[in-house]
């Protein structure tokens, strides 16, 4: 971005500031400084200064937006010019918006009874300072108002229009004359163009085309503004190639709030310089949905400590107010309410805020070898999270491999390791047809790898997994965070006894006690059906442990499965502390408790775990299972804790009725 420092002082008449403590103010604020010119202009000597304007600020590529800067740092007034329209403006019936899928604004003048010539000397110099060639007195206008406000225009010869004009989507133009005859091959995906009846007058927010030129003839006019869609504007203008001053500030989040003052400034500049009494104006405008600047709550408290040096609330309010934000305090309460202002669509939300006040107190102001005293932000990492990276760490410290398996199976697979209620989830368009289905357990990965690894002939398996697993159950979809363990060794003997104390020995770490292994209620078929086993914490069902099938001349391989996110739910619940001061042994006593094959074993726990009570019970669990008939007898071992021997069996005796 170029501008005149002789504009900044026009635009800032009290500013008593050289250009050269300007352009270190400005770089300082953000908008580094790449050159800085002495020039010549209207026969005085002036600088052009070149900017780097960040894309988030385009109110900044414009004379006005620079100035505004400029203002609050010295706390001037910004004069902008009194725009007077003294002619009758009426209605505009000439002009629609016919798609507005990436249409925000539109304005637009109908001019007719102007004059173009030849731009006076100060406008032709004006305009060659940055870097543009003079072609008409309405174009240049057009143009020197863009570099004043930042907001492109573009001007059509009425005459040459058949029918009306019309913002559209491209669906029939193949092809573009742009105004110096480039030719231009259109793909009709999201161009937004301007149009007649019969052809194509422009891409929308890049380039005119030649179809409704200005020339020395024109005497009626079309002035529009516009603001569009900028992801689509910036898209057209890579896929079409196109680089523009009118594309550039165009593909960036101009206000469309500001657009009637900038096409009333060059109205009243068309007016004055190619207009007369006789001109007739009409006047369009399109704004379905308006823009309305965000209602920030702001404490000006926190100015202070995110940059860690003095700022009171009285400094940032000045500096605000002197940016144009509107400020209303908030009742019984030491926040403000605060609005921003024409332009500054960058600012949404409280760190917005905090930035403009530090960056106009200074940067280079900020000591650099001092913390910041900020309050220390809420741990709001979801506790899964935290036991995922743990078991991660323990099972690698074990000496277990990870895999990461692709989520996407085939059905077949699902079929074998599933052992939940839930269905398969089926993916829509699925990258490859082998594999449709999400997984339902982690199981499916660590087979996978073991035929890999069968294949190279490595003589040991010792993999795990954590993943997410997802099912559908009852209608709706779910998804958990899942541990899968596989251990199969030919080398060392490995029995599913050894894959229970690994599991509890890697459970254990993370606080979790009481573990239960009962008959699998459902057995994949993958496993073998006299060795697979529901996994409890105390009536909760957290996973699965079993033997997988036999294969002729392959070694025995285990494995099991454990939902994590109700691991965290259960440790979350638990709350107990981790390190206890025994003041008496453990007590640990067996009993055998029979029934029948219909009632249910963790209800008969529940009732144990409620008679001894949280303060004596230390452990409960299943020790064997023996059926008998229609009954199944249960081997319980109960340890207690802060009793004594007596103590402990008589209220052992007491629970089980001994």
């Amino acid at each position: 971005m170029k501008i005149l420092f002789s504009e900044i002082k026009k635009l800032v008449p009290e500013l008593k500031a050289d250009v050269n403590k300007v352009s270190d103010f400005l770089t300082m604020a953000g908008f580094m400084t790449e050159s800085l010119e002495e020039v010549k202009y209207l026969g005085k000597k002036d600088w052009l200064m070149g900017l780097e304007v960040r894309h988030n600020r385009p109110d900044c590529l414009s004379a006005v937006g620079i100035a505004r800067e400029v203002a609050a740092k010295w706390n001037k007034s910004l004069v902008l010019p009194q725009i007077k329209i003294d002619h009758k403006v009426g209605k505009a019936k000439n002009i629609a918006v016919k798609n507005d899928r990436f249409v925000s604004r539109v304005v637009a003048y109908r001019i007719a009874g102007v004059k173009n010539s030849v731009s006076p000397k100060w406008l032709q110099d004006f305009l060659s300072l940055y870097g543009m060639n003079s072609k008409s007195l309405l174009v240049d206008l057009s143009n020197y108002v863009m570099i004043l406000t930042g907001y492109p225009s573009h001007l059509l010869d009425e005459r040459k229009l058949e029918g009306d004009l019309a913002w559209d989507l491209n669906d029939r133009f193949s092809q573009i004359t742009t105004l110096d005859g480039t030719e231009i091959k259109l793909k009709r995906k999201n161009e937004i163009i301007l149009r007649d009846d019969k052809k194509i007058l422009a891409l929308a927010g890049l380039v005119g085309g030649k179809k409704a030129e200005i020339d020395e003839k024109t005497d009626t006019i079309i002035a529009e503004m516009a603001v569009y869609d900028a992801g689509t504007v910036r898209q057209n203008a890579t896929s079409l190639k196109i680089i523009t001053e009118a594309g550039n500030r165009l593909s960036k989040h101009l206000d469309p709030n500001g657009l009637p003052m900038a096409i009333d400034w060059l109205l009243s500049l068309i007016l004055k310089y190619a207009g007369s009494r006789e001109s007739q104006v009409e006047f369009f405008s399109y704004y379905p949905k308006k823009h309305v600047a965000p209602k920030i709550i702001f404490n000006p408290e926190k100015s202070r400590k995110f940059a860690g040096i003095p700022i009171s609330a009285s400094e940032s309010q000045k500096t605000l107010l002197s940016l144009g934000f509107k400020i209303s305090p908030i009742k019984n309460s030491n926040n403000w309410r605060v609005e921003s202002p024409v332009g500054r669509m960058d600012v949404k939300q409280e760190e917005d805020l905090i930035e403009e006040i530090i960056r106009f107190k200074g940067f280079e102001k900020i000591p650099v070898d001092e913390i910041p005293r900020l309050t220390v932000t809420r741990d709001i990492t979801p506790s899964v999270v935290k036991l995922v990276d743990s078991i991660r760490e323990n099972l690698v410290a074990v000496g277990l491999d990870e895999v990461l398996a692709c989520p996407l199976v085939a059905p077949e697979m699902n079929q074998k390791v599933n052992y939940s209620e839930g269905k398969p989830v089926v993916t829509l368009n699925s990258v490859n047809e082998e594999f449709p289905e999400l997984r339902v357990s982690l199981v499916s990965g660590l087979l996978s790898q073991m035929k890999e690894w069968r294949k190279k002939n490595l003589k040991f398996l010792r993999f795990f997994e954590v993943g997410k697993i997802f099912s559908k159950i009852g209608g709706k979809y779910e998804e958990h965070n899942s541990l899968a363990l596989l251990w199969g060794d030919d080398v060392q003997k490995f029995f599913l006894n050894d894959m229970r104390k690994l599991l509890e020995k890697v459970l254990r770490a993370q606080g979790i006690t009481g573990l239960n292994f009962l008959p699998a209620e459902k057995i994949p078929v993958v496993a073998h059906p006299m060795a697979c086993f529901d996994i409890f914490v105390e009536d909760r069902k957290i996973g699965i442990i079993y033997k997988l099938l036999p294969e002729d001349n392959q070694p025995a391989v285990y494995l099991s499965e454990v939902n994590l996110n109700q691991m965290a739910k259960i440790l979350a619940k638990k709350g107990e502390p981790s390190v206890y001061e025994f003041k008496e042994k453990l007590v640990t006593l067996d009993v055998n408790r029979e029934l029948k094959k219909t009632e249910s074993v963790q209800k008969m726990l529940k009732e144990i775990r409620r008679k001894i009570g949280r303060k004596n019970l230390w452990n409960l669990e299943i020790k064997d299972v023996f059926v008998l008939g229609d009954k199944i007898r249960y081997t319980l071992s109960v340890s207690y804790r802060e009793l004594s021997d007596q103590k402990a069996k008589d209220l052992h005796m007491k629970v089980f009725g001994l």
